[in-house]
């Protein structure tokens, strides 16, 4: 009888340090209502986890996984990630430990979902034991304004927003960005546009100087009809930027830019632009769709001469990112051209305006 006293006290503890244990671990998702980003007949969720561990004891996340429900909330798919086996796939997540008191963020590792998905149930599983569920309510996303590409030439998509790239994987809960007031991924559905030659090359010679690249002093145009809300024309092409002035202006990043405000809490951003590019223009001026607004430079902080494009919510540290899909161009697949109405692009891609 003492034996099964034991154990019903021992389960019993166990419950309550496991239910303790999850009353001190906070997960909240930014943004709260991820974006649906339409790819190639699929949808894409872009967004974040916030995991704090109030307690202080030290936590390991073991067990990742999703399931994926339509309207009627019906099961359509379940994925995760564990730790079996000799290279666990929980391990391709960067970030699992809290040694005490700490936050992570964690990049949603399933950014790929059916479009009929209306609800996600993520099962953390902490330390092979302790599991807390969190409930993720996407939204659709749809683009008011038609874009056309900011380039006319033929164009790299070098960097874009997939799971690998930099500007999906900006640590706002990284303590030094942290200090600089940002509390967003503003470049969540970034590109980075370099300009191609027709044989596809990036530059001439070993790439050293800005004239090497044939993307330096190309024309930016306006993706659409819009209004100049910020901008800047003064820096020079000397990839450098002051890291402390970002805590008064985030868009010092990218040296010279150009902000388009295209309606309520839309904005397009070209950055990295060459000095002096935009002269003549300036806050308020209206601008039209295809109009040239500057060039291609190396400003800010820029390892070589690109574009930098991206749409945002706002223009200040709080912004969010939104995704941005093209019109009439052309992707470029080896000897075949394929016409693109209107899409969305990813990195490594290959187009040019029609």
């Amino acid at each position: 009888m003492k034996a099964i006293q034991s154990i019903i006290v021992l389960f019993f503890g166990l419950s309550t340090l496991i239910t303790n244990a999850q009353n001190k671990i906070k997960i909240e998702n930014k943004p709260e209502h991820p974006l649906k980003e339409k790819i190639n007949g699929q949808s894409s969720l872009n967004f974040d986890f916030i995991i704090e561990n109030q307690s202080t004891d030290s936590l390991r996340l073991t067990r990742l996984q999703v399931s994926l429900f339509d309207k009627q909330n019906k099961l359509i798919q379940q994925k995760f990630l564990d730790n079996n086996g000799t290279a666990p796939s929980i391990n391709t997540i960067p970030n699992i430990e809290w040694n005490s008191v700490s936050t992570n963020l964690l990049f949603n590792p399933f950014p790929d979902v059916n479009s009929m998905t209306d609800k996600l149930e993520y099962i953390f599983t902490f330390n092979n034991s302790i599991e807390i569920k969190k409930v993720v309510i996407p939204s659709d996303y749809e683009q008011i304004t038609d874009f056309i590409l900011p380039l006319k030439n033929k164009i790299l998509v070098y960097d874009g927003h997939d799971l690998y790239s930099h500007h999906r994987r900006f640590d706002y809960e990284f303590i030094p960005i942290k200090q600089m007031g940002f509390t967003g991924n503003f470049m969540r559905y970034a590109y980075d546009f370099v300009v191609l030659d027709s044989e596809g090359k990036q530059y001439l010679n070993d790439g050293k100087n800005n004239t090497d690249w044939f993307g330096f002093g190309t024309d930016v145009l306006a993706v659409a009809d819009g209004e100049i809300t910020a901008i800047e024309t003064d820096k020079k092409d000397d990839k450098t930027f002051d890291i402390p002035s970002l805590k008064e202006n985030p868009l010092t990043l990218y040296g010279n830019y150009i902000v388009l405000k295209h309606g309520e809490n839309t904005y397009s951003m070209y950055g990295h632009l060459k000095n002096q590019s935009a002269m003549g223009l300036k806050v308020g001026d209206k601008v039209k769709k295809g109009q040239k607004i500057a060039s291609i430079g190396t400003s800010g902080s820029s390892f070589f001469p690109h574009l930098h494009f991206e749409v945002r919510n706002s223009i200040n540290h709080q912004a969010e990112g939104l995704p941005s899909y093209f019109k009439n161009y052309s992707l470029i697949l080896g000897s075949t051209k394929k016409e693109a109405k209107t899409h969305t692009i990813t990195t490594g891609d290959i187009i040019q305006s029609k």
